[in-house]
């Protein structure tokens, strides 16, 4: 089957969730990396945030096992690809964008901070099938191209409970929910057709739970994001997801306005997806990414840039990609 890049992000100091994949379902749960250089652990102090991250991926490509011929909508495909190897007649250019809303109303719950977030993302792609490529998937041209926007699945964060422990330790919980409500600029875009496009979210619900670690002291941030995705099945395509965990990991350091530090990102499918109830194999998507934080911030907002090379790709679609975000206070 597999995946572009999107995915589900939840709040970590201040984040949420997104991701897209190829195939009949169209986006990974969770955006790879994208909660790099945050607090997992940790809530921000009480008050209303407006965190901002755009993320570029200039040039995506497939890797792997994207998806057999025989599984996608109407009996065409991409044909299979050597495992973990890159096939360039197909390539993405991607642009994401994520506004969320978050809120920490000072009070407790567990003897934990309680924090709630909301996010509609917005994404930007241009899918090019060319070359062998194309003529294995049924067209008839050598360089396909479609491009369109749309709104992601809404996102909705109804929980996230951080507790402080002894010697500057960090434990966060939470739940992330996208609903099932994406749109599409095109009214032809289906995975593959005539129009060659990618849809701009899932058609299906994804629950996420969370668990976020965090170690910060004396300007450091060590953290782990851990994400655990369950997708329903799309009702239109009969296509069930496996279920997927994520994880983003930051060793950052903070000294005046700086930051600076390093992050990495994981992708790994625990089980296999189902198309019309038959097991497909070789579909669980893996990914490995790693790259630099650098952040600085100015008083009335922060801001953070963050780059990562795809180190390990495989049964997806991917490549080197970076995020700019900003946090801005809106009260305290």
């Amino acid at each position: 089957m597999k995946k572009f890049f999107l995915a589900l992000f939840v709040l970590a100091a201040a984040a949420v969730f997104v991701a897209p994949a190829l195939a009949t379902e169209t986006w990974d749960p969770h955006l790879r990396g994208i909660n790099e250089g945050l607090a997992a652990g940790a809530l921000p102090p009480p008050g209303v945030y407006l965190i901002h991250s755009s993320q570029f991926a200039p040039a995506y490509h497939q890797y792997g096992n994207l998806f057999n011929a025989s599984q996608a909508t109407g009996g065409g495909g991409i044909a299979p690809f050597p495992s973990g190897k890159i096939n360039r007649d197909l390539s993405l250019f991607a642009y994401v964008d994520i506004p969320v809303l978050v809120w920490v109303p000072g009070c407790k719950f567990l003897g934990a901070d309680y924090g709630m977030a909301i996010a509609q993302p917005f994404d930007y792609t241009n899918l090019r099938i060319k070359g062998a490529t194309a003529a294995i998937a049924g067209f008839t041209a050598q360089n396909n191209t479609g491009a369109q926007w749309g709104a992601f699945n809404t996102i909705l964060v109804p929980y996230e409970l951080s507790w402080r422990l002894p010697c500057d330790f960090r434990v966060k919980t939470g739940l992330g929910i996208a609903l099932n409500d994406p749109t599409n600029s095109a009214a032809t875009a289906t995975t593959l057709g005539p129009g060659i496009f990618a849809v701009a979210g899932n058609g299906t619900y994804t629950f996420e739970p969370t668990l976020g670690l965090s170690w910060l002291h004396a300007g450091w941030n060590v953290s782990a994001d851990f994400h655990y995705a369950f997708q329903t099945k799309d009702t239109g395509t009969d296509y069930q997801s496996g279920q997927q965990l994520a994880v983003d990991y930051t060793v950052a350091y903070t000294w005046g306005k700086w930051t600076i530090g390093v992050g990495a990102g994981q992708e790994t499918q625990t089980t296999t997806d189902t198309w019309k109830g038959v097991n497909l194999p070789d579909s669980k998507a893996n990914a490995w990414t790693v790259g630099p934080i650098v952040g600085y911030n100015f008083g009335p907002l922060s801001m953070e840039f963050i780059y990562n090379f795809g180190v390990y790709i495989n049964n997806d679609v991917g490549g080197d990609w970076l995020v700019l975000r900003m946090v801005i206070p809106l009260w305290k």
